[in-house]
């Protein structure tokens, strides 16, 4: 598959409209999406689908909406699982008894951006709106694993810190992992100061294309290349890898955004699951 065919590609499920990258839909043990803002029913700053309760959305709005994006792959809101994520590296090695940890208000993990499991029928999910999400599948066990890398976690080494993970909790070897990124913020769109360009190039990100100076003290911050980086040097193959070409901030009318916003909007959801072994021949 070409490189520039991996990258995730608009699709309509159902009432509402998300991506999907054919890299990783090519493994029919696994299903997966990352939302857009079409199809669901919130209104103002949140219209139409925004799926996170933290943002001050009616939680009922939020439930129809959640119900809207996972009804048409054959999953109901009540097995979503999702951790508070606070812009770090904690990882949650997600079991059976873990179903429905975030499927409604004050009833999260804990405090985890990463979740993996090896468990069919369980949704994982991370939610953005302009961080990158990291998916990550080792189709043959199977295995999953979801990852919220903003600005913190990706300086954290997100993508090290899970596949480690999942090396040590479930034995795989990342050579036969398969990654995708996410939609997320452009470097044109996401300029930091420097004391946030300081961080990144004492960690080795000092250097184009990864940072690079745009005028007036301010530095253009590409996250999706450097968590591209991080996933290869994490050890996933080329041809395992979907970068992305989506910028959140570019297209309002696709994709929610945190700084084009300034803070008030909505959240995208990015979801994982290993299919039922019921349904995967569907």
């Amino acid at each position: 598959m070409a490189a520039m065919d991996k990258g995730f590609r608009l699709v309509r499920r159902g009432e509402v409209t998300v991506l999907q990258s054919p890299l990783l839909a090519q493994y029919r043990v696994i299903d997966h999406a990352f939302s857009t803002r079409l199809g669901g029913c919130s209104s103002g700053a949140m219209a139409a689908l925004n799926t996170a309760f933290h943002t001050g959305d009616d939680r009922h709005l939020v439930m129809e909406n959640r119900r809207r994006l996972l009804q048409p792959f054959g999953y109901e809101p009540d097995a979503v699982v999702a951790g508070i994520q606070v812009h770090g590296t904690g990882v949650a090695r997600v079991t059976a008894a873990d179903r429905g940890r975030g499927a409604a208000p004050r009833n999260f993990l804990g405090e985890y951006d990463a979740l993996a499991t090896t468990e069919p029928g369980l949704v994982l999910t991370a939610y953005a709106a302009d961080c990158p999400i990291l998916f990550l599948i080792e189709p043959q066990l199977p295995l999953i694993a979801l990852a919220h890398a903003g600005w913190r976690g990706t300086l954290g080494g997100m993508a090290h810190v899970v596949i480690d993970r999942l090396r040590k909790d479930y034995g795989v070897a990342p050579a036969r992992l398969v990654a995708a990124i996410s939609p997320c913020i452009c470097p044109s769109c996401y300029q930091v100061g420097e004391d946030v360009a300081s961080l990144f190039r004492r960690a080795g990100w000092g250097g184009a294309p990864y940072l690079e100076p745009a005028g007036s003290g301010k530095f253009r911050l590409d996250l999706s290349r450097i968590n591209a980086a991080q996933l290869r040097e994490a050890g996933i193959k080329e041809s395992n890898l979907a970068e992305n070409s989506w910028c959140t901030s570019c297209r309002p009318d696709l994709f929610y955004s945190y700084r084009r916003e300034k803070g008030v909007t909505g959240r995208m959801m990015a979801f994982l699951a290993i299919k039922p072994e019921r349904s995967r021949s569907q």
